[in-house]
């Protein structure tokens, strides 16, 4: 059986107290904020996976690419609405979450400044997949629902069919993995004293 101990509860009781004060705020103002000191960062970053150009508007992220419109009207110009940019930033507050939580790291300021800077990247890295996921179904007609088919027409060529399940498995991850994985990964990673304390006890039965 597995031993719950004292120090078990203490984070738990914790991590659910800063979460419960910090998550509307952090819905409602933080994600935003923090998206728009990301998007500067994310325009140097999407050329390198075929996305050249980004914009915000209103909260709502338009990913300039360059898949060719079929009517001849340009190139596709995706909108990702802020709701779901927000998504892709909630391991923020689960990770600060978990470093609050005692028993805390050496140098935990340090320790939640490294581990922003990986979320950050993180976070450009899952809104690639996200998009990316997204225009597969669109480069793909065996792929393609009734919502992808009647959005746009691309003259683009079609996408390889594996290259398209591996964008929607991206997106997949991206948007329902990696918010609580990689959270978890970064507090286990820089708060060794900290996993070494809540790393199970297993009891004989």
């Amino acid at each position: 059986m597995i031993f719950v101990s004292p120090d078990h509860r203490r984070f738990a009781l914790w991590c659910l107290a800063v979460l419960i004060v910090s998550l509307p705020p952090w819905w409602l103002w933080g994600a935003d904020a923090a998206a728009s000191l990301l998007a500067p960062l994310a325009r140097l970053v999407m050329p390198l996976f075929g996305l050249p150009g980004l914009s915000v508007v209103d909260g709502n992220w338009l990913v300039q690419t360059d898949l060719a419109l079929a009517n001849g009207d340009g190139n596709l110009v995706y909108p990702v609405a802020k709701e779901t940019v927000r998504r892709l930033l909630l391991a923020v507050p689960l990770f600060l979450a978990f470093m609050v939580a005692p028993p805390r790291p050496d140098r935990s300021v340090r320790a939640i400044l490294r581990g922003l800077a990986i979320l950050a990247l993180i976070f450009i890295l899952s809104f690639i997949a996200y998009v990316w996921g997204e225009l597969a179904p669109m480069l793909n007609p065996t792929l393609a629902t009734v919502r992808s088919q009647t959005a746009v027409q691309l003259a683009a060529a079609p996408l390889h069919p594996a290259a398209a399940q591996v964008a929607l498995l991206g997106r997949y991850i991206a948007m329902s993995v990696l918010p609580l994985l990689s959270a978890i990964l970064l507090w286990a990673l820089l708060n060794p004293r900290g996993r070494k304390a809540l790393a199970p006890t297993i009891l004989p039965e």
